[in-house]
């Protein structure tokens, strides 16, 4: 069986990207192979954890659409993992990769994504709003800004004595694991299935509590997406 060969995108120090390679080597996501790492940063630390895996990597600004398809034709990718990457993929990447790119984002969309929302901006506004749940949420990428169907949600609470910075450190941990499960499904081609329902992980804590908040998330995101027929 010839090898899923994965394409990841990071801005940043790549501790998602690293939990992949992780899991890759470990045996976690079989038959798999993370065959290019791509920043859009130049000196983002996760390119010097793809040299110490020996994995070939490149510095690409997402203004370079033809430059970036030719890379990962040439590199005969199958799907992308956006890990930590911080630019909006251009329209062709996106078409050309449909339903094989796959993206984390530090919150339980759709609550506090879209435009602006990235990094501690997430947490600082999480904090704000006073929700008693947090979490993290992997998603399919589409044209908009974090507006492609969920696969994946990890539920934490929210601790009174929390600060942006610790409560991003908490976030992180979930991240990783939802991650390289939904990794898993787009190597194992079943990402239709987690998009058709979408997969909750729950924190052992408070966990009645965490269970009504996520089921409660799960009808937002459907009202949400529900199509108006104008009946």
């Amino acid at each position: 069986m010839s090898l899923y060969n994965l394409a990841v995108m990071i801005s940043g120090s790549g501790s998602n990207l690293q939990a992949i390679i992780d899991a890759v080597e470990n045996g976690s996501i079989p038959n798999a192979k993370v065959a290019l790492v791509i920043s859009n940063r130049e000196g983002a630390y996760g390119l010097e954890r793809a040299r110490k895996h020996s994995i070939p990597n490149k510095v690409i600004s997402n203004k370079d659409a033809a430059i970036l398809l030719k890379t990962l034709e040439t590199r005969e990718i199958n799907g992308i993992v956006l890990a930590g990457y911080l630019s909006i993929l251009p329209p062709e990447i996106v078409k050309a990769y449909n339903n094989r790119i796959i993206n984390i984002h530090p919150a339980l969309l759709p609550m506090f994504g879209g435009k602006g929302f990235y990094g501690i901006r997430v947490h600082q506004a999480v904090l704000a709003s006073g929700v008693k749940y947090t979490g993290a949420t992997s998603h399919l990428v589409d044209d908009g800004v974090d507006t492609g169907a969920a696969l994946i949600r990890g539920v934490i609470p929210v601790h009174d004595e929390d600060t942006a910075e610790s409560l991003q450190k908490r976030v992180l941990e979930i991240e990783h694991k939802i991650l390289t499960q939904t990794v898993k499904a787009l190597v194992e081609d079943k990402i239709k299935d987690l998009s058709e329902k979408p997969k909750i992980i729950l924190n052992s804590i408070d966990r009645e509590g965490a269970l009504v908040f996520a089921k409660g998330l799960l009808e937002l995101g459907r009202a949400l997406t529900e199509t108006d027929n104008g009946d």
